[in-house]
């Protein structure tokens, strides 16, 4: 769903699939704060004008974290919007100082960047948005990079999602570009952390020679 913001002009993207059906969402603009509305795609609409409650006092089915709540909290979330055409990543990397060098390296590729504390915050972050990179270190919130929470769930995810998502693994042990490890771990491509300084170019060569690899497939499967 397009939503264009009366008050700043901001064009953005709703998953449609994060529509109620019977009632309407009101959330802030990412630029302004105006609020805005979405839905309902059924129904009658129902809501506040500050968030979102049902009339009779059902839970929303849009839940953010396992806690009960009434009301929607911009805070909750790392993104209400996606702009139309924006590239967004996730960071799943503990280490502070090669976290700052990704961080930093998908800035200045223009990405909107979410940086995950932990496995849960990653994954409440990837249940609601489709990245278009994911940088994971094969440690995070782990011992045993077997056991790789994060990991785990890209794994799961159909091929029709993971087409369209350049996953990056940090690892210790593994040389980068190991085309071997990379697939035995389902990850497009791995990175040696002791390459941290080239993370700039590596990121960016990956998700060029990615988007090659799908380009004709994905024409032909729109």
């Amino acid at each position: 769903m397009n939503i264009t913001c009366e008050k700043c002009g901001g064009k953005f993207n709703f998953p449609d699939d994060k529509v109620p059906e019977d009632r309407t969402l009101t959330l802030s603009c990412p630029r302004c704060g105006n609020k805005l509305s979405v839905g309902p795609r059924g129904g009658t609409p129902a809501g506040t004008a500050m968030g979102f409650e049902e009339d009779d006092e059902r839970k929303p089915a849009i839940r953010f974290d396992e806690k009960e709540a009434d009301s929607y909290d911009d805070d909750e979330r790392p993104f209400d919007f996606m702009e139309e055409d924006g590239l967004t990543a996730i960071v799943c990397v503990k280490d502070e100082e090669r976290r700052e060098k990704v961080r930093i390296a998908l800035d200045l590729l223009e990405y909107s960047v979410t940086q995950a504390s932990d496995t849960r915050d990653a994954l409440k972050s990837m249940r609601y948005h489709s990245y278009d990179v994911v940088v994971l270190d094969a440690m995070f919130d782990t011992r045993n990079p077997d056991v790789n929470g994060v990991m785990i769930y890209l794994n799961r995810q159909p091929m029709v999602t993971r087409r369209h998502m350049t996953v990056f693994l940090m690892s210790d042990t593994h040389r980068t570009r190991d085309e071997m490890v990379g697939f035995h771990k389902s990850v497009n491509m791995v990175v040696n952390n002791r390459d941290i300084d080239k993370i700039d170019m590596i990121l960016q060569k990956g998700v060029r020679e990615n988007t090659l690899f799908y380009r004709i497939y994905n024409e032909f499967s729109r």
